[in-house]
């Protein structure tokens, strides 16, 4: 075989090395990866295809592309990845942040926008690499934002990504459920993307997510709701009059949820993610006009 790897040979090989392993997203992930390994950015791969690589590009590309072979996920081996706009490093200790999070804080963003709430007092349970802490730090920066995990590792993760986006954010470590007694009436919204995933619905998960993302921020218990069932019902006691609160869920248990809150005197959206999944439920204390997805 001849030795001369050019960019386009050493891709196209990668490509139908991805595919024949069944590895999702297979061109995606090759370019991702080469990128990373020549300092440039993916669309620049398209004006260097005859570029010759090098022993040492070879060596580091190959060993991504082994691990992207067993299935290790695109962006914890680049370890960084885009959310809204901004990039967030990422590890194992936190979630990979998804689209489906960024119609979320979309929803955030559309009821303080509303409220023309400038300066609100915003927490955010379950933070992870803080995407969306930092995200609405960033897009209202006089915003005070508080986040919480009960990951001291994932903590620290959201403090260099808020040092990265050169957002101000307020990091808690602990159990939302015991930092509670602290924030009473504290908050004009809370926002959370929570551990969801049922018994039934784990088996199911592509080994990128089952084998790799944290379990904690991922299993929601037999049912997938125990956080829900323990968070709705004392939600109200943090906010202020008038607030709101925005939760991401499982993609059958937006209308479970939704009735959660309803019983708490919530009035209640429910919105589709980007697929036509209803994904998010937005819970207001008081009645407002229909907001489209």
């Amino acid at each position: 075989m001849n030795d001369i790897w050019t960019l386009q040979k050493v891709l196209k090989w990668t490509i139908d090395y991805f595919s024949s392993h069944n590895i999702p997203e297979a061109r995606l992930g090759a370019e991702l990866l080469l990128a990373q390994v020549l300092g440039c950015r993916r669309i620049d791969l398209y004006v260097q295809f005859e570029r010759v690589l090098s022993k040492e590009e070879r060596a580091a590309y190959r060993g991504m592309v082994q691990r992207r072979a067993k299935r290790e996920p695109v962006q914890y081996i680049l370890g960084e990845t885009e959310f809204m706009g901004l990039p967030f490093k990422v590890t194992p200790d936190v979630l990979i942040p998804r689209p489906d999070t960024e119609h979320l804080v979309d929803k955030v963003v559309g009821f303080l926008r509303e409220e023309q709430l400038t300066a609100p007092a915003i927490l955010d349970v379950g933070t992870g690499s803080g995407c969306i802490a930092i995200s609405l730090a960033h897009l209202f920066p006089d915003a005070r934002v508080t986040a919480v995990d009960i990951s001291e590792t994932a903590l620290a993760i959201a403090g260099e990504n808020a040092r990265k986006n050169d957002t101000a954010i307020t990091l808690k470590a602990g159990d939302i459920f015991e930092l509670m007694p602290q924030f009473e009436n504290a908050f004009d919204v809370m926002v959370s993307n929570p551990p969801y995933i049922s018994g039934k619905d784990w088996p199911t998960l592509e080994p990128e997510v089952k084998e790799f993302e944290p379990r904690q921020a991922l299993y929601g218990g037999e049912s997938g709701l125990d956080f829900y069932q323990r968070f709705v019902p004392a939600v109200k006691g943090l906010l202020k009059p008038g607030g709101a609160v925005f939760l991401e869920t499982g993609y059958d248990q937006a209308k479970i949820v939704g009735e959660m809150c309803r019983q708490q005197d919530f009035h209640i959206e429910v919105h589709k993610d980007y697929q036509q999944i209803e994904r998010i439920v937005a819970a207001y204390m008081e009645e407002r006009e229909r907001l489209g997805d």
